[in-house]
C-alpha cells in the first residue's frame, strides 16, 4: 500500500530524480520496450516457468511445490513478471557497472537471476524456503537443455541469507532485495544488515525491506539504520509507486566494513523493544564523511544523495578480469549423509552383522544331514508304465499316495510315531547344542511340529515322481538313526493305509450285491403279484397279439378263396370247381365270425392302463437284473485285487551315515544377514526421506 500522503519531491530534498518513469509509463508497451528491449529473458524465463510450475503443483500439490497461495494466484493470471524485477534488469544491463556477480536475497523462484544469466550476467539466487528453491531448480535445469549458458552463469543457494555467502567473496557483487518481508529477530536483523554491507551496492526495495514501509518517515528511518551500517545511498532511484521504492545504496571499503561489522556485533540488545533498532553512533565508528549528522533529539540525519555518486570501479579496484561464481555441487546439492544417518547404518547394519560374524563364526553348531528317497511304486504304476503316451515321459510314476507320504513325513503325526522308538525331544535338546538351535524344555506339541518342520524336510518331485527326505541333527549318529526311523515308520504308515484301503473295497463290494439282490427280489415279486390281479395274465402283449394273428391268418385264406373264386367264375361259369370254393369260402367268412366273438373278452381284458403297468414293472426288473449282475462282477474284481498288495514304498537310496555337516553354511548365513540388514536400512531411509518431503 502507498502512503496516503504524496511521495515526497526528489528536487525539492535535492536528490536526483528517479531514473526511470513512474508505474503509469511502465504499464503495457512502454514497460515492455523500457525493461526489455533487445532482451527476450522476460518471455522465456516467464513460459518455463509456467511449464514446471504448473507439472509440479500437479505433482506435489500448491503447498508442497512452494508455490503457495502467491505464486498459484500469479499462476492463475498467466505469471507476468514483477515490474520491479524488469526494472532491475533495465537497470543492470543499462546503469550499473559491470560486476562481479548480481545477488537477489530471497529470490522465490529465482525468475530475477535466471533472466540476468539468460543476458550474460553471473547470478545469484538465495531463497530460504526449500521447496521453492527446489523447484527454481527444477526450472533452472530445464532452461539449460534449451540455454546451456544459463546453467554457467546461474547459482542457486538453498539457504538463509548471510550464512549462504560466508565464504564467498561479495566486494564486487550487487546484493538485490525486491520483496524481502520476513519477521526477523534483533540478532537476525543485525547480521542481515552486516551481511549487506559486504557488497559493494545493494539495490532494496525500502517499501518492503523486513516489514512494509509504506509512509516517508519510516522510510527516513530506515535509511538511517542504514547508514549506521555503513550502507550509502546513491542517486540511482526506480520508483514504481505502489510497485515498489528501489534504492540503490553503495557500501564502504572492505577494511572500514570489516571494522563496522565487529562494533556492529558487540552491540545487539536482547530486548524485544530493539528489534530493527540501529546501534547508536558512539557504538559505530564510520569515517566522519559518511557518518550521520547527528541532531537535537539524537534524530538521524541522511545527507542528501545528491553528494554522494556510484564510484566508478576503475578509481577505487583493479579491474575484475573474470567472473568467478561458487561451485556449483557445493551451492544446489545439500549434504545428505550425516551422524544420524550414520549412526543409523551403524544400528541397522553394523551390529546385526557383527553378530552374525560371531555367532555363525564361533557359537553355531554343526549340523549333520542323512538323506534317503524312495518312491511310491503298485501294479497300477507298472502296467501304466508299460503304456506308451504320457507314461513313456514318467508321468504314469505319480501316485497320489506319493503326496500322502510326504504329507505325512512333514506332519506332526510322523512326529508322534518316530517318538515311540527314538526320544526326539531329548536328541535335540542337548547341552552341547548352541542356545539357538537347541529344542526348548518343557515346550507344546506345535512347538515341537515346528521344529520338526526347520530339522526334516520332504519334498515330491513332479518330474521323476520320486520322494527326497533329509533329516537334520546336530550328531552324525543321531541323523543316521532319525532317518532310518522315519522309513519304518513311513513304510508302516503306507501298510495300513494299503490294508485299509483294500478292506474298505471289499465292503463297499459286498454291499453294492446285497443292495443289488434285494433291489431284484422286489422287481420279481411285484411282477408276481401284478399277474395274479390280472386273471393269470402272463403278457397283455402277448395275448392281444395271439388273437390278431389268427384272424389275419384266417382272412387272408379267405382273401385268397374268393379271388380263384371270382377268376373261374369269369371264364367258366358251370365250371364243377365253383361249389367247393364256395363252400370254403363259407366256412372261412364263419370261422372269422366265430374267432371275432371269441377273442373279444381276451382283448377287453388287455386295457392300456394294464398294458402301462406291465410295462413300468417289467423295466424295473430287467433293470434290477443287470444291477445285480455287475455287482456281482465287481464284487469278483474287489476280492481279486485284494488279494495283491496296491502300493509300496520302493526305497531306493536308503540313508547313510554323514562324513561332514552341511549346515550352517557359515558364510552364506553372514552374507545373508548382511544383505538383509542393509536392504532394510536402505529401505528405510527411503521411507524416511520420503516421510520428510511429504511432510515438508
Amino acid at each position: 500500500m502507498m502512503p496516503t500522503e504524496p511521495r515526497r519531491d526528489d528536487h525539492a530534498e535535492g536528490k536526483a530524480p528517479s531514473l526511470l518513469p513512474s508505474q503509469d509509463s511502465i504499464d503495457g508497451t512502454d514497460k515492455k520496450g523500457l525493461a526489455l528491449e533487445g532482451s527476450s529473458a522476460a518471455e522465456v524465463i516467464r513460459q518455463k516457468t509456467i511449464q514446471v510450475l504448473s507439472a509440479r503443483i500437479s505433482l506435489l500439490g500448491v503447498d508442497r511445490s512452494g508455490a503457495y497461495e502467491h505464486y498459484n494466484l500469479q499462476l492463475s493470471n498467466g505469471f507476468p513478471i514483477p515490474p520491479g524485477e524488469l526494472a532491475i534488469l533495465d537497470l543492470v544491463r543499462q546503469r550499473l557497472p559491470r560486476l562481479r556477480s548480481y545477488h537477489e536475497v530471497g529470490s522465490g523462484l529465482g525468475t530475477l537471476p535466471l533472466m540476468l544469466a539468460h543476458d550474460g550476467f553471473a547470478s545469484v539466487g538465495i531463497e530460504r524456503d526449500e521447496r521453492r528453491h527446489l523447484t527454481a531448480t527444477a526450472i533452472l535445469r530445464e532452461l539449460s537443455t534449451d540455454l546451456p549458458h544459463i546453467e554457467s552463469n546461474c547459482r542457486l543457494i538453498g539457504a538463509a541469507f548471510p550464512d549462504a555467502v560466508a565464504d564467498l567473496d561479495v566486494s564486487d557483487s550487487i546484493a538485490i532485495l525486491t520483496d524481502f518481508v520476513a519477521s526477523q529477530t534483533p540478532g537476525d536483523y543485525v547480521r542481515l544488515c552486516c551481511g549487506l554491507a559486504q557488497y559493494r551496492y545493494v539495490l532494496m526495495d525500502l517499501q518492503r525491506f523486513c516489514s512494509k514501509r509504506d509512509s516517508n518517515d519510516e522510510q527516513e528511518q530506515l535509511l538511517g539504520e542504514l547508514a549506521s551500517y555503513g550502507l550509502s545511498p546513491s542517486t540511482e532511484i526506480v520508483d514504481l509507486e505502489s510497485q515498489g521504492y528501489y534504492r540503490l545504496f553503495e557500501c564502504k571499503p572492505a577494511t572500514n566494513r570489516r571494522a563496522l561489522t565487529a562494533n556492529v556485533g558487540t552491540s545487539v540488545s536482547s530486548s524485544p523493544a530493539a528489534s530493527y533498532a540501529a546501534p547508536t553512533a558512539a557504538t559505530v565508528q564510520p569515517p566522519p564523511e559518511q557518518l550521520p549528522v547527528p541532531t537535537a533529539g539524537n534524530a538521524i540525519q541522511i545527507r542528501p544523495p545528491t553528494e554522494l555518486a556510484v564510484s566508478e570501479p576503475e578509481t577505487e579496484r583493479p579491474a575484475i578480469t573474470g567472473v568467478h561464481l561458487p561451485p556449483m555441487p557445493k551451492l544446489v546439492q545439500r549434504k545428505r549423509f550425516g551422524g544420524l544417518l550414520g549412526l543409523s547404518a551403524l544400528l541397522v547394519i553394523g551390529i546385526p552383522s557383527l553378530l552374525a560374524v560371531a555367532y555363525f563364526g564361533f557359537f553355531a553348531s554343526s549340523q549333520f544331514v542323512t538323506s534317503f528317497q524312495f518312491a511310491v511304486r503298485g501294479p497300477s504304476q507298472a502296467s501304466t508304465s508299460r503304456g506308451g503316451g504320457a507314461s513313456a515321459m514318467g508321468v504314469g510314476a505319480i501316485s497320489p499316495d506319493s503326496f500322502v507320504v510326504t504329507d505325512y513325513i512333514n506332519s506332526g503325526q510322523a512326529v508322534a510315531d518316530v517318538e515311540s522308538n527314538v526320544d526326539v525331544r531329548a536328541m535335540f535338546s542337548r547341552p552341547s547344542v548352541d542356545f539357538w538351535s537347541r529344542l526348548p524344555s518343557n515346550l507344546t506339541s506345535e512347538q515341537l511340529n515346528a521344529y520338526w518342520a526347520n530339522m526334516v524336510s520332504a519334498n515330491f518331485d513332479l518330474i521323476s515322481g520320486n520322494v527326497s527326505v533329509s533329516v537334520r541333527a546336530f550328531t552324525p549318529q543321531d541323523s543316521l538313526k532319525l532317518a532310518q526311523t522315519l522309513v519304518a515308520a513311513s513304510d508302516e504308515m503306507f501298510r495300513k493305509l494299503n490294508a485299509k484301503a483294500q478292506q474298505n473295497f471289499v465292503r463297499v463290494a459286498d454291499e453294492n450285491v446285497a443292495r443289488a439282490q434285494q433291489q431284484l427280489a422286489a422287481a420279481r415279486q411285484a411282477l408276481f403279484v401284478f399277474r395274479e390281479e390280472s386273471g393269470g395274465l402272463v403278457d397283455p402283449n402277448r395275448t392281444a397279439q395271439a388273437g390278431a394273428n389268427i384272424v389275419d391268418d384266417l382272412r387272408k385264406q379267405l382273401a385268397a378263396l374268393q379271388a380263384q373264386y371270382a377268376a373261374i367264375k369269369a371264364v367258366a361259369a358251370n365250371s364243377p370247381m365253383l361249389a367247393p370254393l364256395s363252400a370254403q369260402i363259407s366256412s372261412l367268412a364263419s370261422q372269422i365270425n366265430n374267432e371275432d366273438r371269441s377273442s373279444a373278452p381276451r382283448l377287453k381284458s388287455v386295457t392300456p392302463e394294464t398294458l402301462a403297468e406291465y410295462q413300468a414293472l417289467e423295466l424295473e426288473r430287467e433293470y434290477a437284473d443287470k444291477q445285480y449282475t455287475e455287482a456281482l462282477a465287481l464284487r469278483n474284481q474287489a476280492y481279486l485285487t485284494a488279494q495283491n498288495q496296491q502300493s509300496y514304498l520302493a526305497l531306493f537310496a536308503a540313508p547313510t551315515l554323514p562324513q561332514r555337516s552341511l549346515y550352517p553354511n557359515r558364510p552364506r548365513a553372514i552374507a545373508a544377514v548382511v544383505l538383509a540388514a542393509a536392504a532394510a536400512w536402505f529401505a528405510g531411509v527411503l521411507i524416511a526421506y520420503a516421510l520428510r518431503d511429504h511432510l515438508m
